[in-house]
C-alpha cells in the first residue's frame, strides 16, 4: 500500500508545482503592473487624449479658416477692427449707453 502512495504522489507533485506556478502567473498577470488592470487604465487614457486631439484639430482648422478669411476679405478685417478696437470712422458716431444695474 505505501508503495502505492509514493508512486502516486511522485506523479502529483509535478503536476501540483505547474499549476501553482499557472495560477500565480495569472495572478501576476491581472494585478500586477503592466497586468491586465493597467492595459484598461491606459486605453481609457488614450480614449481621453484622442478626443481632446479631435478638439484640438477642430479649433486650429477654425483659426486656419479665420486666418485665411483675414487675409483675403477686407470687410472681415475691418469687423474685427470696429469690434475688437472701437474704431470708427470719420464721419460716424458713437453711442454708447450704460447699464442700469450698474449705476448706484
Amino acid at each position: 500500500m505505501m508503495p502505492d502512495l509514493s508512486n502516486g504522489l511522485r506523479r502529483i507533485w509535478p503536476t501540483l508545482i505547474l499549476a501553482a506556478i499557472a495560477i500565480a502567473l495569472a495572478v501576476d498577470c491581472i494585478k500586477g503592473p503592466m497586468g491586465v488592470r493597467d492595459l484598461i487604465a491606459l486605453r481609457q487614457h488614450q480614449t481621453r487624449l484622442e478626443t481632446a486631439r479631435d478638439k484640438l484639430v477642430a479649433e486650429n482648422d477654425a483659426l486656419d479658416r479665420r486666418a485665411a478669411s483675414l487675409k483675403s476679405d477686407d470687410r472681415q478685417i475691418e469687423r474685427l477692427i470696429r469690434r475688437e478696437l472701437g474704431y470708427a470712422r470719420p464721419d460716424e458716431l458713437i453711442y454708447r449707453f450704460s447699464n442700469s444695474a450698474e449705476r448706484p
